[in-house]
């Protein structure tokens, strides 16, 4: 990253889903998906001060702003330490 990079913060935005999508997450983590995402925190866990750093790839990191899911949840989810297993 570039200086100038460096000192741009990070505003992640919620990808767009339907309302019923939307209301499907609220339902399932109690958390509104798109605020949670906005204040860097995770739907599942609620760990605070997420970042761009805090995970492993860009495809996590796209992730977080599909499911407002953390690194850790992402990899609860979806499995990660059985691939490695693999």
């Amino acid at each position: 990253m570039s200086d100038i990079e460096d000192t741009i913060k990070w505003q992640p935005l919620p990808s767009l889903k339907s309302e019923k999508i939307d209301e499907l997450f609220k339902t399932l983590y109690g958390v509104d998906r798109k605020t949670s995402i906005v204040n860097c925190t995770c739907v599942s866990c609620s760990a605070e001060n997420i970042t761009e750093k805090s995970f492993r790839d860009d495809v996590s990191l796209r992730e977080f702003h599909i499911s407002g899911l953390c690194q850790v949840c992402q990899d609860k989810i979806f499995g990660f330490e059985e691939t490695l297993e693999k």
